[in-house]
C-alpha cells in the first residue's frame, strides 16, 4: 500500500464568480501527479505571459498558480454543464436540490450566550447548564463565584480562586504582563481530564526585545512572580492536605 502524499493548501480562497454572492467555501482535497502539477503550472504561467520568470516565483506563488488553474478548470467545466443540467429540472426537483445544499452548506445558528444566574447556599451553588439543566454542586470556599460567567455544559463548570498578576514597565512597550495569571482552579466534572482536587493555573507571558534597564524591570517582575506563585503553591498544598 502506498503512503499518503504530503498535503499542501488551500493556499488562498479562489472566487469562482466575483459578480455573484458566494454561499460557501468548498475545500476539496485531491491527489495529483507530478505531470498534472507541471501541466497546471505551465498553463497558469503561460496565461501570465511567462512573467515573472519561474526562478523568481516563491513557493506560495507556485501553489497559487497551480490551485488557481485547477480551480478555474473545475469551475469552467461546471459552468459549461450548467445549461444542459439545469434547464430540464422541474421546480420540485430544484427545490429538493436546494434543500440538500442547505443541509450540507448552512451552519446552524450559534446557541445564544446566556448569562449565568447562580444561587448560593451553605457550601453549594445552583447553576444552569446546557446539557443537564439546573444542577446544584459543592462550592469551594476559595472560589470567587460564577456571577460573570456564561451558561455552558456541566463538563465546563470550573471553580476559580482569586488571581494574582505581576507586570513590568518598559520604555519601549509601556506596561507589559509578566505573570499573566496564577490562581487555584478545579473542574470537577471535566470529561477528558477530571480534576478531583484543586490545581494551580499558571500563565506567564514575556516575549519582548528590550534595553538593559527594561530587562532589569522584567527581572524584578519575575522575582515578584515567583513570590506570588510560591504563595499560591502554599495555599494549594494546604487545600490538598499536602506537606512540603
Amino acid at each position: 500500500m502506498s503512503s499518503t502524499p504530503p498535503v499542501f493548501g488551500p493556499t488562498y480562497t479562489i472566487p469562482c464568480d466575483e459578480n455573484a454572492t458566494p454561499l460557501a467555501v468548498v475545500a476539496v482535497a485531491i491527489t495529483v501527479t507530478r505531470e498534472q502539477l507541471r501541466t497546471a503550472l505551465a498553463a497558469g504561467h503561460a496565461e501570465m505571459a511567462g512573467q515573472p520568470p519561474l526562478d523568481d516565483i516563491d513557493a506560495l506563488d507556485v501553489r497559487r498558480e497551480i490551485e488557481g488553474h485547477l480551480a478555474a478548470g473545475a469551475i469552467v467545466a461546471v459552468d459549461d454543464e450548467t445549461p444542459t443540467i439545469t434547464e430540464p429540472l422541474t421546480p420540485e426537483y430544484t427545490a429538493q436540490l436546494d434543500a440538500a445544499i442547505d443541509r450540507a452548506y448552512t451552519r446552524p445558528a450559534p446557541a445564544p450566550r446566556l448569562p449565568q444566574d447562580p444561587r448560593y447556599s451553605q457550601g453549594t451553588v445552583t447553576l444552569h447548564t446546557l446539557d443537564q439543566g439546573e444542577v446544584t454542586v459543592p462550592e469551594p470556599a476559595w472560589c470567587v463565584g460564577h456571577d460573570n460567567e456564561i451558561v455552558g455544559h456541566l463538563a465546563d463548570l470550573t471553580h476559580n480562586g482569586p488571581a494574582a498578576t505581576a507586570g513590568a514597565v518598559t520604555a519601549r512597550y509601556g506596561r507589559i504582563p509578566v505573570l499573566d495569571d496564577v490562581h487555584i482552579t478545579q473542574a470537577p466534572h471535566a470529561e477528558k481530564q477530571r480534576e478531583p482536587g484543586p490545581l494551580l493555573s499558571v500563565r506567564l507571558e514575556v516575549d519582548v526585545n528590550v534595553v538593559p534597564e527594561d530587562a532589569r524591570h522584567i527581572t524584578q517582575a519575575l522575582r515578584v512572580s515567583i513570590l506570588r506563585i510560591e504563595r499560591a503553591i502554599a495555599d494549594l498544598a494546604h487545600l490538598r492536605g499536602e506537606r512540603r
